[in-house]
């Protein structure tokens, strides 16, 4: 029997984002067996829009984007829990790629690419190209390279080993724990589309931050992840 999959989106101040995030991931076929929006202290309409939509709506106070995550697993009810930003959209196959990655009872995460939906073509092109080709590399050397805004979990064990703990690099913490519970999976058909505003900022800079996480991920550091990793953002 498939796993069943609740989705976990945390959100702060996303109203003109949130929308379309939520619809995809309602539009999904097979459908999840729930959605979490994860409403972290916003003041604007960002929870209203998900209780317009249907979806469950948990709102937690205190900033953090690792604190909004772990709301969302502590809440789930779904044999996996599966995550993504509130600046993405899902792409159609998303929940039934996840449900196939955990049809193996020895796998504890799976990930898949994220590519950017605006912004330059290059960007564009970068994302949708080079990232899948550096993933899958990564994979085959056994260094998986979760991200936070397009990876799924089984919950029971994701909770067992404390979830998302660090402010930064929460993503990271977690997959290193969970790589000494089961198999973590890199599943291509697991598709995300994020938005371009990572790039306001310069596209460089942007990459720079990438490069810098990514060197600690290599070197299983969460720690070295910097604040400004989610810059684009206002502060969690």
């Amino acid at each position: 029997m498939k796993p069943t999959v609740s989705v976990v989106v945390p959100a702060r101040n996303e109203e003109e984002m949130i929308g379309a995030c939520l619809e995809s991931i309602l539009r999904q076929e097979p459908p999840p067996h729930e959605v979490i929006l994860v409403d972290n202290g916003s003041t604007d309409r960002t929870g209203e829009i998900g209780r317009s939509l249907g979806v469950r709506v948990v709102y937690q106070p205190k900033p953090g984007l690792h604190i909004a995550r772990q709301t969302g697993l502590e809440a789930a009810t779904g044999e996996v829990v599966a995550a993504t930003d509130a600046d993405c959209r899902v792409e159609p196959g998303w929940i039934a790629a996840i449900q196939e990655a955990f049809s193996d009872p020895e796998v504890v995460e799976t990930y898949g690419p994220l590519e950017f939906f605006d912004g330059p073509l290059f960007d564009r092109l970068l994302s949708r190209y080079g990232y899948p080709l550096f993933l899958g590399l990564m994979a085959k050397l056994g260094q998986p390279n979760t991200a936070g805004g397009n990876h799924a979990v089984r919950r029971q064990v994701a909770l067992e080993v404390g979830g998302y703990d660090v402010p930064f690099g929460e993503d990271l913490r977690l997959m290193l724990k969970l790589k000494q519970r089961g198999k973590i999976v890199y599943t291509p058909k697991a598709r995300v589309l994020t938005s371009g505003r990572r790039l306001s900022k310069g596209r460089w800079k942007m990459y720079g931050v990438h490069l810098k996480n990514i060197w600690a991920r290599l070197r299983g550091a969460p720690q070295d992840y910097g604040p400004d990793y989610y810059a684009d953002r206002e502060r969690q």
